[in-house]
């Protein structure tokens, strides 16, 4: 009885609706899977182009704005375990290792431009959005240049797929 009445409300969605919008969050995740999955799927290079670009530059607005907001919940969580077992703060002296050195280096080297630029196709939107927001106070410069990267990555994969198809 219930499978009958599932597969009858199941039925009228659309598999590329389904292929669109996985595309759309996967954007949310790793920018250059679902642009992999968009040059894999669809036909036509101009739609594949379209909605990874206007995915990641939401992904990129929603890790600019809501980034934080998450962040602070995470961390109200960590201190939530830590004082279950006994511990009653988070704070560590200031340490330098390898994730310190190398936000240091992006930051005397190239600063937000060059970390906005590899952000889509190496770390992901998400990690770049947050460490982003860790160098630069300025949101909206963050979001122009994320922004610009994944039209630019875009451009680049897309490009070569109509150039080469």
């Amino acid at each position: 009885m219930y499978t009958g009445t599932l597969i009858l409300a199941t039925s009228w969605i659309d598999t590329e609706i389904l292929w669109q919008l996985g595309v759309f969050f996967m954007c949310f995740v790793k920018y250059a899977v679902a642009v992999g999955m968009a040059v894999a799927h669809f036909e036509n290079p101009i739609w594949g182009y379209t909605i990874t670009t206007v995915g990641g530059i939401a992904a990129v607005f929603f890790w600019i704005f809501f980034g934080n907001w998450a962040q602070s919940k995470i961390v109200a969580y960590n201190l939530w375990i830590k004082r279950k077992k006994g511990k009653t703060t988070l704070e560590h002296p200031k340490r330098f290792n390898k994730k310190n050195r190398w936000l240091v280096k992006i930051k005397k080297n190239g600063g937000l431009p060059i970390l906005c630029f590899i952000t889509p196709i190496s770390i992901g939107v998400a990690p770049g959005c947050l460490i982003a927001v860790g160098l630069e106070s300025d949101r909206f410069k963050i979001w122009l240049y994320m922004s610009a990267s994944i039209v630019f990555w875009g451009i680049i994969f897309f490009g070569s797929k109509y150039l080469l198809a």
